[in-house]
């Protein structure tokens, strides 16, 4: 199932389109963000909400409502939807720049329903490749993924951003390794702001592990004995090969099933 809000009505995705005139298609430029939803209840909105107000000001585009009015439209779209969904509310920048603002950009939001994410991902792990660069804007959501899709290799889920050979995040998620008795993930200006990241430093520091906000090198790998990836809808996912690098013998460890219990435990603290 799935459908769209654009021009201020819920209407079948096919019937909702863009111009070519749009910078969007002719530039690449807009922003975006994915909001999970369980049972109908929108995860975390108020974060999302924040994250997309502030991925359209790094951009110069402006937000064309409140963000409490978007919170009232991802609830009712929500709600259409039996089960759990997922809603991505887009701002491109529309037709018009001025002097790297874009005034008057156009606003929509997919609805779609949303398939469990496979067990085989959390039993037995992921695998990331090296791509030795740094996310572009890596504060800005934005819609331009073709480096690290251009980049995937066979049997991987996606590339892991490593600039310099300092790790920072992968191309949709938020990295995160243990290393003896610390939990390691890179520092808030170097990655895009991620919901569940958050909430996981939130949950480890209250149940007692130590959070490091650092980037691992490629050279400390060999030190790590797991690794994990997080966001809406994978929430946390086992990482057991990082390039050539197995992790933890090549099977998800411990630490990283105790914060999935915990993460999965925490979610209805967070449903609005």
């Amino acid at each position: 199932m799935s459908f769209c809000y654009f021009n201020g009505e819920f209407i079948e995705g096919a019937r909702a389109a863009l111009p070519f005139s749009d910078l969007a298609i002719q530039r690449g430029i807009a922003v975006f963000d994915a909001i999970r939803t369980y049972g109908g209840r929108p995860f975390a909105m108020g974060r999302h909400l924040e994250r997309l107000a502030e991925s359209a000001r790094l951009s110069g585009i402006s937000l064309p409502m409140p963000p409490e009015d978007i919170a009232a439209v991802l609830r009712e779209g929500a709600s259409r939807i039996p089960g759990d969904s997922i809603a991505k509310p887009f701002l491109t920048a529309g037709d018009v720049e001025e002097n790297g603002t874009f005034p008057h950009p156009r606003f929509f939001i997919l609805f779609s329903s949303l398939s469990p994410v496979p067990e085989e991902v959390y039993s037995k792990g992921l695998a990331l490749t090296l791509l030795p660069q740094e996310r572009e804007l890596p504060r800005i959501k934005s819609i331009n993924y073709m480096i690290p899709f251009c980049h995937r290799e066979p049997g991987t889920f996606e590339p892991l951003y490593c600039p310099g050979g300092e790790i920072t995040e992968s191309a949709t998620s938020s990295f995160f390794s243990v290393a003896g008795d610390n939990l390691i993930t890179a520092p808030d200006h170097r990655v895009l702001r991620g919901i569940t990241r958050e909430i996981i430093v939130e949950v480890a520091r209250e149940n007692g592990l130590n959070v490091e906000l650092r980037c691992l090198h490629l050279d400390e790998l060999e030190c790590v004995s797991e690794a994990f990836i997080t966001g809406s809808v994978k929430e946390v996912a086992p990482v057991v090969k990082v390039g050539e690098r197995m992790i933890g013998g090549g099977t998800p460890g411990p630490v990283t099933g105790k914060l999935i219990g915990l993460f999965r435990e925490r979610i209805p603290l967070y449903l609005d």
